[in-house]
């Protein structure tokens, strides 16, 4: 919990450092990517900032193999902050559902515990998170940037409110 507070305070004192608002940068509006995070979803993604200052980001994980699948999607809504070129601080909202599924076989017992059957069954889990933070854009060369964010997650599954980071790394175009 103090290492989510740390990392939300030190964004916000990034944020109070950041010149004002820049005209609206078209080299620097929309990007694709990967996304790792628990309430924006995990996956390759698309982000795109709006004139604005809002802007969203859609992240999609998804992959078969033989009876295994896996489905992880996100949406987030991102309210720019601050803008100074180089980095950019804002705040995020996020929402994402993820589902797994497997096929496994169970055996099927009598009173006396012997076997009298197998039974193929489908094995799902899936569950759903939402969360709100803050997080900063920082350049990593000419095109790529990094963003780092610090996100309050309600994960569905547990009921559980965790104070998470999250992580994107894209290429602007």
């Amino acid at each position: 919990m103090r290492r989510a507070l740390l990392l939300v305070l030190m964004i916000l004192s990034v944020a109070a450092s950041a010149r004002a608002q820049v005209a609206f940068d078209r080299r620097r509006d929309q990007a694709v990517g990967v996304t790792l995070g628990l309430a924006s979803g995990s996956g390759i993604s698309y982000t795109e900032i709006l004139p604005s200052a809002f802007g969203y980001r859609g992240a999609l994980a998804l992959w078969k193999h033989g009876d295994y699948s896996f489905l992880d999607v996100g949406l987030s809504g991102l309210r720019v902050l601050s803008d100074d070129g180089w980095r950019r601080v804002y705040l995020v909202g996020s929402v994402s559902y993820w589902r797994r599924a497997d096929r496994v076989e169970r055996d099927v017992f009598d009173d006396e515990g012997n076997v009298i059957q197998t039974r193929v069954v489908d094995d799902v889990d899936d569950s759903a998170g939402l969360g709100l933070g803050v997080g900063i854009e920082l350049p990593y060369g000419e095109r790529a940037a990094v963003a780092l964010e610090g996100v309050f997650t309600y994960w569905a599954n547990s009921g559980d409110l965790l104070p998470l980071p999250q992580v994107s790394l894209h290429y602007h175009f």
